[in-house]
């Protein structure tokens, strides 16, 4: 059992006992004015509504380190320890004290008033980066709010295509799948569906014509092979399949007489033929003789 919580003073502030159990560690959310004995009031992230009033001390340390505008120390850090040696009054009562400081490029060093005869230096560490904690993974979508996405995506008139290329783009090129979507984003368009030039727009995108690996495996059809060109010869014995879905089988060829040489070559002059005779003249009528 951790008796450490209760071991917190009673009071409207941070106190020295509140820091018996070890140094803490805090994040500034706020500084404000306080009172005439505590002007500087600041409030930080689980402060359950007690802040640290700095000394007149810490507060110089404050300035020496981050500079006299108070409203650039949101969202630093500050280590805070007991001090069981600081007297007040002639007696050790203990104090609070920076012992680490962020935003610090190395230690600090800087005399501090110890008694009115008295000054010392006092020394203050960076205090390093707080540790990231990464986001945890957003859950993936369920299949009923994909389901209802795409449903209010084709209302809208959003064509398949189109859902991929509104993906594609809105996911700057990561996936055009509805369901790889983020969950908010799905829950929106489910509630609101898309807008019309949102749909012209993705609607006109053309899709990624892709290889179908099933075509690739189909026989050609016959017909498909049939061509203007003239055919080219044919290997005899090999077998053709004809447009008609008729198979011949080419023969060896048969052999013809050789041709003759060129030079037993001689051309044979061709008779011409007589030309007709032409049509007799019809005989003129003799002048006085009458049928």
């Amino acid at each position: 059992m951790d008796i450490t919580s209760t071991l917190e003073a009673k009071s409207s502030q941070l106190n020295t006992d509140d820091l018996i159990a070890g140094a803490r560690t805090i994040t500034i959310t706020k500084v404000s004015a306080g009172s005439t004995d505590q002007p500087v009031a600041v409030s930080f992230e689980g402060d359950g509504g007690k802040p640290w009033y700095p000394c007149k001390s810490m507060r110089r340390v404050l300035v020496a380190a981050w500079g006299a505008d108070a409203t650039q120390y949101v969202g630093r850090r500050v280590t805070l320890f007991r001090d069981p040696s600081v007297i007040y009054g002639g007696i050790a009562v203990g104090g609070i004290r920076i012992s680490h400081l962020s935003h610090l490029d190395g230690p600090l060093s800087i005399a501090l008033t110890v008694t009115r005869q008295k000054r010392a230096p006092y020394k203050v560490q960076p205090l390093p980066a707080a540790p990231v904690t990464p986001a945890p993974a957003a859950a993936p979508p369920t299949e009923d709010l994909v389901a209802k996405a795409r449903a209010a995506c084709r209302r809208s008139g959003l064509t398949e295509v189109g859902i991929a290329a509104f993906v594609l783009e809105y996911s700057q090129g990561n996936t055009s799948d509805l369901k790889d979507a983020p969950p908010d984003v799905l829950t929106k368009i489910a509630r609101q569906g898309i807008s019309p030039q949102a749909v012209e727009k993705f609607n006109a995108v053309p899709a990624a014509a892709e290889p179908d690996p099933a075509a690739a495996s189909q026989p050609v059809p016959i017909d498909a092979l049939a061509t203007t060109s003239s055919p080219e010869p044919v290997e005899p014995g090999t077998v053709e399949r004809l447009p008609q879905g008729r198979t011949v089988i080419a023969a060896d060829p048969q052999p013809g007489p050789a041709p003759a040489p060129a030079a037993a070559r001689r051309v044979v002059p061709q008779a011409r033929r007589p030309a007709p005779a032409a049509p007799p003249a019809a005989e003129a009528p003799i002048p006085g003789l009458v049928d």
